[in-house]
């Protein structure tokens, strides 16, 4: 258990603002959004907009229809945004919003053919800019992945290959 008082102190102590881990977490976050954002222009499209549509893909497999609800939950976005967004894509046509068949209440959406190929076109360019901005942790991005998630209070099992003997 980390003891906070003792943080607080080593936290003023250790120099200025740019030195501070929620600091360099901002930077970094900032960084990489916009790398992602110069990955996505030519395909005039969001980074959470990206996220939306590639949350479909890999919920929506077969082509069924996900609740706008399920599809926030699993993006980890905010209903709201998750709504406001996802109206913008059904404009330009990558996705299709309709009344959910077994929940009245629930706006199902899936993702259009057109949103389908777009998603295709842009996956390479995201995960070229991601390989390029995560070079630098070599062989240790799922370890770092694994940290993120830990702050994030998920709780990762990765299976380790047994050492032969």
């Amino acid at each position: 258990m980390i003891d906070l008082n003792s943080y607080m102190q080593s936290s003023k102590t250790n120099g200025s603002v740019s030195q501070n881990t929620g600091f360099s977490i901002w930077h970094v976050v900032n960084l990489w959004q916009k790398i992602q954002k110069d990955a996505l222009s030519p395909f005039e499209m969001t980074p959470v907009q990206f996220l939306l549509i590639a949350g479909l893909a890999e919920l929506g497999e077969n082509n069924r229809s996900i609740k706008q609800s399920t599809l926030a939950q699993h993006c980890r976005t905010d209903a709201m945004m998750t709504s406001q967004v996802i109206r913008t894509l059904e404009k330009r046509g990558l996705v299709r919003r309709t009344q959910h068949k077994k929940d009245g209440r629930a706006i199902a959406v899936q993702l259009t053919e057109f949103g389908q190929n777009q998603f295709a076109a842009a996956m390479p360019a995201v995960s070229q800019a991601d390989a390029q901005f995560f070079i630098g942790l070599g062989d240790r991005v799922d370890e770092f992945t694994d940290v993120l998630a830990m702050l994030a209070g998920e709780k990762r099992r990765r299976r380790v290959k047994a050492l032969g003997r």
